[in-house]
């Protein structure tokens, strides 16, 4: 019931009406300036330029010249993003992106590809110019998550230098699948068809796909594994 009303929302003609599942489902009415845009792609081919509000999403321009597109059907609940200058988000079609906030730094680019779900996860890309976070099709992140594309801080030697390590970005390959309370910092790149243990933190470039990673570090446990959602016979 959600889902339809969550769709069907940008269509009601009566103002009253629309106001009131607008206010029960959208996060809040969203300030654009700045050269801050949304686009909203519709499920019938029409586009919305700059919604007032976006259903189950809070949507903060903290700069200017940012850009977000969303390719609906798109289900958000409880979401938020924060988006300083010169970011660019694109989100495709999903039934279920939940309880994920993202704080985004200068030039950050995301991308979301199609039948992304998320149960909850908190990403950030802070205090580093342009990173980058991209999640492939048919990816699972289940709840707890949290995504770091940057050191977030300068991390110092004792003469004052920035020993931080060089830029590089998250990626997650498709059909993997990141289980609860998994932490991804700064470097790591899931290949395709992985499942990422309960609490497993990754930090670099996963050599093999098809396999199962545990542990802090984490490291391969299983090889030649494939899975699929539903309940376990």
């Amino acid at each position: 019931m959600k889902t339809l009303i969550t769709v069907l929302c940008w269509f009601i003609p009566f103002r009253k009406i629309r106001h009131q599942l607008r206010h029960k489902y959208a996060g809040g009415i969203i300030k654009y300036h700045d050269n801050n845009k949304i686009i909203v792609h519709l499920p019938n081919g029409k586009t919305v330029v700059n919604p007032s509000t976006v259903p189950g999403l809070k949507v903060r321009f903290n700069g200017k010249n940012s850009l977000i597109e969303l390719f609906y059907p798109i289900i958000f609940n409880n979401c938020e993003f924060n988006l300083m200058n010169d970011c660019v988000f694109t989100i495709h079609s999903s039934h279920g992106i939940n309880r994920t906030i993202i704080y985004a730094y200068n030039k950050s680019v995301v991308f979301f590809d199609n039948k992304v779900e998320i149960g909850g996860a908190r990403i950030f890309m802070m205090n580093e110019t342009a990173t980058s976070l991209k999640i492939s099709k048919n990816v699972v992140l289940s709840y707890d998550i949290e995504i770091y594309t940057t050191d977030t801080h300068p991390i110092l030697d004792m003469n004052g230098v920035c020993i931080n390590n060089k830029k590089s970005c998250v990626s997650i390959g498709e059909h993997s699948w990141i289980c609860a309370s998994c932490v991804l910092l700064k470097g790591a790149r899931i290949p395709d068809n992985v499942i990422l243990g309960h609490s497993s933190v990754c930090s670099s470039k996963l050599p093999r796909s098809n396999c199962i990673y545990a542990g802090n570090p984490c490291k391969c446990v299983k090889e030649n594994i494939n899975w699929k959602g539903g309940t376990i016979d």
